[in-house]
Formats: structure tokens, sequence, C-alpha cells
């Protein structure tokens, strides 16, 4: 593990934010969703063939995560994309993906390994006196999220905040994300954490003001280094903490 350490101060409230994809569940992020697209296109046989439908969605997915309207939430953006994309009404389409993540989503959990250190770094974190906030691209609705984070048993931790397509407006890699979480909560983001495995959508959150820790179990890095001030593994994140903003 290797960390920048910084001067502790008076007593202060400090938040710890969780990417869940690839650092709290064991996950490689292009392999899961080829599964999840796959399973769902199924869903939509008979309405549109399955290259329409890729089409649609990966085109409606990557409109919502630079759609930067803060007037929209992210299931608006979406429902708008993937309708004019589609051209089906999403009176039409929405009935069919509700049905999905009820039926067949909570299935794609055999392609999830089991990770116990998950929780057990989380409750580490509460222990010593952390605030949670799990900082999730909020590009699923909050049924999909919750069900995820019961795959690697963290469900029932005290998150004040789950970010989800439901209740967000912009999407990482946008700093807008991060802020809007430290406005929703009203958080100093000097005393947040962003943890993540994903050097360019979590490390940005320096952006706005938070420290960072690198996870390296499933690194994501496409290039440019935001320079994490911690990297190493998940175990050692309450550690880490502890030196990026001292109690």
């Amino acid at each position: 593990m290797s960390c920048r350490s910084y001067p502790g101060g008076m007593a202060m409230t400090r938040i710890v934010l969780f990417d869940l994809d690839g650092t709290l569940l064991p996950v490689e992020t292009e392999f899961f969703l080829t599964h999840y697209m796959d399973a769902l296109a199924g869903y939509f046989e008979g309405v549109m063939t399955y290259e329409a439908f890729r089409k649609a969605l990966l085109g409606a997915t990557l409109e919502t995560i630079n759609n930067l309207d803060p007037g929209a939430r992210n299931f608006e953006a979406f429902a708008e994309s993937f309708s004019r994309l589609s051209g089906l009404p999403w009176d039409d389409v929405w009935p069919i993906i509700d049905r999905y993540y009820a039926e067949r989503y909570p299935k794609l959990r055999v392609h999830v390994p089991e990770n116990p250190a998950a929780r057990a770094v989380v409750e580490k974190c509460v222990e010593k006196g952390w605030r949670l906030v799990l900082a999730t691209q909020p590009l699923f609705p909050d049924t999909a999220t919750r069900e995820r984070m019961r795959w690697c048993n963290i469900d029932s931790l005290p998150w004040e905040l789950v970010t989800t397509l439901d209740n967000m407006h912009f999407c990482k890699p946008h700093p807008a994300y991060y802020r809007e979480i430290v406005d929703t909560l009203g958080l100093d983001p000097t005393k947040c954490v962003m943890v993540g495995n994903d050097m360019q959508e979590d490390m940005v959150a320096k952006k706005v003001g938070m420290k960072t820790f690198l996870v390296e179990d499933f690194l994501i890095d496409r290039g440019e280094d935001l320079e994490p001030d911690c990297r190493g593994r998940l175990v050692d994140v309450p550690e880490a903490l502890d030196k990026l903003i001292p109690p």
C-alpha cells in the first residue's frame, strides 16, 4: 500500500465513499456487462432486433453519462434517449425492463465471485466512525443496485446515500456527480475520501476537493493519471483512511 499522510486536526465528521462494481463487488466490468446486455436483449425479442436493441441501449447509456442538465434525473435522460433511439414509447419499454430486473437480473449473481472482505472492510470503517456513501455509477435503477449490494453482503450497512439512476442528475467521470453528493448530504469535500478501482471515474473526485484511494484489485486505467492520494488493495482501506484524514 502506498499513501500520502496528512496532519491531524480537530475531531471531525469523516465520510468514505465506496464505488461498488470492481471495488466492493469483485467483477470484471466488461465481462459482467456482456452478460447483462445479452440477458436484457432476450426480453426484447420480438420487439426489436438484437442489433437495434444494442445500439439503442449503448447510445442511451452514453448520452446519459454525458448529460449535464441539472433539471433531468438520469432516469429521465435515459428514458428520453432510449425512446428516441429505439423508436419505442417509454411506456412500452419500461415494463419490459422492470420485468427483467425482477425475474432475470438476480440470476446474474452466478457470474460474480464471493467477496467476504467487502463487508469486513466497510464494517471496520463504521467502527472507526466513518459515515458511508455508496458512490456507484448511477446507471442502474435502485432495485438493480440493491441487488448487487446483496451479492457482496453490504446491503444492510448504514449507507446514508446510494447513488442510482433514480436519484442522481449526473454520472462519473464528471466532477458534477461528486458535487451533487456533497450538496445532497451537506458535506465538506475535504473530509471525504473516494475509494474506487477506476483511475478516471473515481479519482476525479479530487477535482471537488476529496481525498482518493485507488483500489488495484480490479484496476481500470485508461491512461490519464489523476494521482490518487493512496493506492493498494481493498483490505488496506481502513488503515489508509486514517492517514488520509486523521481522526
